[in-house]
């Protein structure tokens, strides 16, 4: 089974999320600051971060940045509220596979998590 780690600081976001994507049969896990996210992903090894670019403690990049040092072949999705040039140019440099604009579209949502199963052949 797909691992996904959720990481965002919106409450009601991650947690809308996660029973989506749960619902879709991925086994998930959340992370509300960039710190707890790099804990739980050393312990948990997720195949997937969907990574919030706007934490209280670190941001996304940093949190990117250490993930990949840890497993570099993970893939990663940004989550922001913000779509724009930059951010779409941002999550490309940083090796991200795409990103999500919030209110994330379950449209768009389901479309990414169909890409994610393609991916690792399910």
């Amino acid at each position: 089974m797909i691992k996904i780690l959720i990481c965002d600081d919106e409450t009601f976001a991650r947690d809308a999320m996660a029973k989506i994507i749960k619902r879709k049969g991925f086994e998930v896990i959340i992370a509300s600051t960039g710190a707890e996210c790099i804990e739980i992903f050393k312990k948990e090894q997720p195949n997937v971060v969907f990574l919030d670019v706007m934490l209280p403690d670190l941001d996304g990049d940093h949190v990117h940045n250490y993930l990949k040092e840890i497993k570099a072949d993970t893939h990663v999705y940004y989550i922001t509220g913000s779509d724009t040039v930059f951010t779409k140019e941002n999550a490309n440099t940083a090796g991200a596979k795409g990103y999500l604009q919030k209110p994330v579209d379950i449209n768009a949502l389901f479309e990414t998590l169909d890409n994610i199963k393609k991916d690792f052949g399910e």
